[in-house]
């Protein structure tokens, strides 16, 4: 159990904050020097996300020839790991996850290797992992897949780009893209080393081979999910407040950086980008009195942006956000559990949160679960700014994306 206290401030405070490396970048990085079979550049730091670690330990597994790959919980890992071994392994392996891996679906994924020619078997629940990939050579042309429950489905097949020949196809064009900006994210970071990925206006996406590269910039930017947690904290300070962010660049290959700054200009905070980072200020206390948004290309920030409408008394309705069932929780229903022990009656719907913006009866102290997510954690913590404190389990589990959530909490001043 986690006791976190935290004090209201009575004037605007002034803190800044250092964020973790991006980990969709990072890992991204490390599968494409994989896939290109170069040596990897495995940067050993105090605030490495675990999802880093056990993506790094799994692809030293391979290299060493281990035959059974464990990427613990990573769901990252799982998915764009398994389209590197269909392509690069020359005997049978086994991949494997821990905590809620063997319930996140992948069979999207496996369908459209299996049409490329890969030999995949579910070693357990069908569609889901374990998975057992025996070597073959992958001659296929055409893939369909059905990208709308996450777009690393997408990157996964991006990443293949080094070991296919030009032409080679993947049709989307039946489903709806979820989370487009990490798929467009993972094609921009293929063209700065040539592979060319050209999309049709159908949604067939086609490989035009190895092209010149394109200048671009190897440095892993820091995570602007992660920086979701500061915006979510300014939102609920006095105005003046304001936070650096060391690290961050606009405009950015990650998608959240500008869903970032839409959302939370509603809410009064502005962001403005210095020499080394972004600074976010509270501009004003005046807001959107209800708050209505997609949040289907951005699914990571829900949880932060609905401890800041719940914090600041704003009715909303988030969409988009059916996705959020499979991620290391099922966050939909955990931000409804635990707010309602704070007395915020959450709705959801099949593919939308809201909230009527009424505060019920309540139990005071009363402990809250992280349900094992690290993003359910770091955001309900913000909430003892305007409880005074909370009680909350599995602390040690902010370590999968922000190792030094807590110390950067307590950096303000306003949390212990």
């Amino acid at each position: 159990m986690h006791l976190i206290r935290a004090n209201y401030p009575n004037q605007p405070v002034q803190f800044s904050w250092k964020l973790p490396r991006s980990k969709s970048l990072w890992a991204r990085h490390l599968l494409l020097d994989a896939m290109e079979s170069k040596e990897l550049n495995i940067l050993q730091e105090d605030a490495t996300p675990i999802d880093i670690r056990a993506l790094a330990q799994a692809l030293q597994a391979f290299k060493a020839g281990e035959m059974c790959l464990d990427v613990c919980e990573s769901g990252t890992s799982m998915r764009l790991l398994l389209a590197l071994l269909v392509a690069r392994t020359d005997r049978p392996i086994h991949l494997r996850g821990q905590g809620r891996q063997h319930q996140r679906p992948i069979a999207p994924l496996v369908s459209a290797l299996r049409q490329l020619g890969a030999r995949i078997d579910y070693l357990g629940e069908e569609g889901f992992p374990p998975l057992a990939i025996h070597p073959t050579r992958l001659e296929g042309k055409i893939m369909e897949l059905d990208a709308s429950s996450s777009s690393q489905y997408l990157s996964a097949l991006f990443l293949l780009a080094p070991i296919l020949s030009s032409g080679v196809r993947i049709d989307t064009s039946r489903h709806t893209l979820a989370s487009r900006p990490y798929a467009e994210m993972t094609r921009q970071l293929l063209a700065y080393r040539g592979y060319l990925w050209e999309e049709e206006s159908t949604g067939v996406f086609i490989y035009r081979g190895k092209q010149q590269a394109l200048a671009g910039s190897r440095e892993i930017e820091a995570d602007w999910s992660a920086a979701s947690y500061a915006y979510a904290l300014l939102a609920l300070l006095p105005v003046g407040s304001s936070c650096t962010l060391s690290g961050l660049h606009l405009p950015s290959l990650q998608g959240d950086a500008e869903a970032l700054c839409q959302i939370f200009t509603t809410l009064g905070v502005t962001t403005t980008e210095g020499s080394s980072g972004v600074c976010l200020t509270k501009q004003t206390e005046k807001a959107t009195p209800f708050f209505r948004f997609s949040m289907h290309s951005c699914p990571d920030l829900v949880p932060s942006v609905v401890v800041a409408l719940i914090g600041r008394g704003i009715p909303f309705r988030l969409e988009g956000v059916a996705h959020l069932r499979i991620k290391e929780s099922d966050r939909l229903l955990a931000l409804k559990e635990e707010l309602a022990k704070l007395g915020y009656d959450l709705l959801i719907e099949d593919d939308a949160l809201s909230w009527d913006g009424k505060r019920g009866s309540y139990i005071k102290g009363t402990l809250l679960s992280a349900h094992g997510d690290h993003r359910i954690a770091m955001a309900l913590a913000l909430l003892a700014l305007q409880e005074g404190s909370l009680q909350l389990d599995s602390p040690d589990v902010v370590s999968k994306s922000f190792p030094g959530y807590w110390e950067v909490l307590a950096h303000t001043g306003l949390f212990i």
